[in-house]
């Protein structure tokens, strides 16, 4: 994903002449070896060379502007469009049309009836390219670029995708831009003794912070006022702040050499947390993965080429969570979101309609928001659920990758499973209690057979297959379905309650329990060291 978005592109810039510019006009392109098969050059709309253009074309023909380019094979002449496909952000805001050998370019090129010329065979051999007509491909770009360099109309480049990062924010909150303006000596920085640079107390309460008309640092001279740390002269301090970006793009390596008042952080302190490629998981939306977690590895990177940190990449791994999606419900006739108390819902078919029309509502499934009253309140689930209930039904419902669908109907499941659990908990430890008065064999019943040797395997296999889903995928809605055939298989085996094998299966299931449903695995923990005093206070999450 982040190689897409910074665009690493190897190609040819190719230079081409017009008549009523002075500079040429530049393409880059990935596919030199197609040039003979050139049939016209779009422009951007917002290229710069647009004003230049429109300057020598009668005003009367400036919506339909055609002028014509020197095509470089032979100096024959191909017209050159305006074109909304043509990006100004892409490339350098032109390209050269090949309708032979590309479909968007093909479609251009019959709408405004271009000839189109073949230049490369099935094979992928050049063809009616003059000089190079016989080349492979990869051979002809090699050459074609090499002979537009001697002809000082082309030559090799690499071009990114990525742009300038935009860091300042016309806001009162945030780090202060740490630079002063100073008439005489420029921007000069603010020395390190006097940083951090603060931000002023507030006087008013009714100050616009949010950068209406300007920061609202500007608008406070006594502190935007000061004296140049270089010359002394009068001066001002920079009133923009920095994006909160920059702060998050680091934070993390604070976490390695927090106490310390004196730097943000040590090399020998940092070693200790980050040799092993920085962070073990980073976990965040989807939308961060070409933001902050790119900003983040830059500065990384900085740091490490500048400043000693231990290790060039932040994070180890990514896992991007999805949208947790609930059920809305619109207006029909208007398409309004309507509220809880604006439905009704058929109790024959479960119809939902609209309370003042009766009208069958549009249902959807959208991202949780209060603007479509969609939402729910955690606190109300965990007061008739529990917590660890609503954990189970989001890590159960989807992996965390993908989006899920809310439906409280479904807590009921995860509920009756816990109980289930606890049920096994219960009627082992009673097993137990009847072993213990009638006979004197140790605490567990005797066992064995073939049934015993399966329970084993099963423990065993759900062991490796929960350990995989939790620390090599993080699917963890696998781990609780291994979890549940687990426990389902305990469950059919009422016979073998109060035996050591039972016992051990059950351990097994409430400690791969713990990450899942903390809480209840807790109290499972200390219901198995009922009758071992020594164990009673074990945590199963120290296991």
């Amino acid at each position: 994903m982040q190689s897409a978005w910074i665009g690493r592109s190897i190609g040819t810039q190719v230079q081409f002449k017009t008549a009523i510019l002075d500079t040429p006009l530049t393409v880059f392109t990935t596919r030199v070896e197609t040039l003979y098969g050139v049939s016209y050059i779009a422009l951007a709309p917002e290229h710069e060379s647009l004003p230049a253009i429109l300057a020598h074309v009668p005003l009367s023909q400036r919506p339909a502007v055609e002028a014509y380019v020197a095509h470089v094979k032979s100096l024959s002449k191909v017209p050159l469009y305006l074109a909304e496909y043509v990006l100004p952000g892409v490339g350098t805001g032109a390209v050269m049309g090949v309708p032979a050998h590309d479909d968007r370019d093909a479609l251009f090129a019959a709408h405004h009836n271009l000839p189109v010329s073949v230049v490369l065979s099935e094979d992928g051999t050049l063809v009616a390219s003059g000089r190079f007509t016989g080349l492979p491909a990869s051979a002809a770009n090699d050459q074609l670029t090499d002979y537009l360099a001697e002809l000082n109309q082309g030559r090799r480049h690499v071009q990114f995708r990525l742009r300038d990062w935009l860091v300042s924010r016309q806001r009162y909150w945030g780090t202060p831009v740490p630079v002063i303006h100073c008439p005489a000596c420029g921007p000069v920085g603010v020395p390190l003794k006097d940083l951090p640079v603060e931000l002023p107390s507030l006087t008013d309460p009714t100050m616009d912070l949010k950068g209406t008309g300007g920061s609202p640092l500007a608008r406070m001279a006594h502190w935007k006022s000061c004296a140049c740390p270089s010359c002394g002269g009068p001066a001002e301090r920079d009133t923009d702040t920095l994006d909160t970006f920059v702060d998050s793009s680091w934070y993390y390596l604070r976490y390695g050499d927090a106490s310390n008042t004196s730097v943000p952080f040590t090399k020998s302190n940092l070693t200790k947390w980050m040799t092993n490629g920085g962070v073990d998981m980073y976990i965040g939306g989807i939308e961060h993965a070409i933001l902050h977690l790119l900003y983040s590895r830059f500065v990384t990177k900085f740091l490490a080429d500048h400043h000693d940190v231990p290790t060039s990449e932040p994070f180890k791994q990514l896992l991007a969570q999805g949208m947790v999606l609930g059920r809305t419900y619109k207006s029909p006739s208007t398409l309004r979101f309507l509220k809880p108390d604006e439905i009704t819902v058929d109790k024959a078919d479960g119809t939902v309609r609209e309370a003042a029309t009766n009208d069958v509502v549009v249902t959807a499934w959208e991202k949780m928001s209060k603007s479509k009253y969609n939402g729910v309140d955690p606190q109300d689930i965990c007061r008739q659920y529990g917590a660890d209930v609503a954990r189970l039904l989001v890590l159960f419902k989807a992996p965390p990758s993908h989006e899920l669908e809310w439906d409280e109907a479904d807590l009921l499941g995860q509920s009756r499973w816990l109980l289930r659990i606890w049920g096994l908990v219960v009627e082992h430890n009673h097993a137990l209690a009847a072993a213990a008065t009638t006979s004197q064999q140790g605490r567990y019943s005797q066992t064995g057979g073939e049934e015993a040797l399966a329970l084993r395997v099963a423990v065993h296999t759900a062991i490796k297959k929960v350990t995989e889903a939790l620390h090599e995928t993080q699917s963890f809605n696998v781990a609780i379905a291994e979890l549940m055939k687990l426990s389902n298989r305990l469950g059919g085996l009422a016979h073998l309650h109060g035996s050591k094998d039972f016992a051990d299966a059950l351990h097994a299931l409430v400690v791969m329990l713990a990450p899942l449903a903390p809480h209840n695995a807790s109290e499972l923990f200390a219901a198995l060291q009922v009758d071992q005093p020594t164990l009673t206070n074990a945590d199963v999450h120290d296991q």
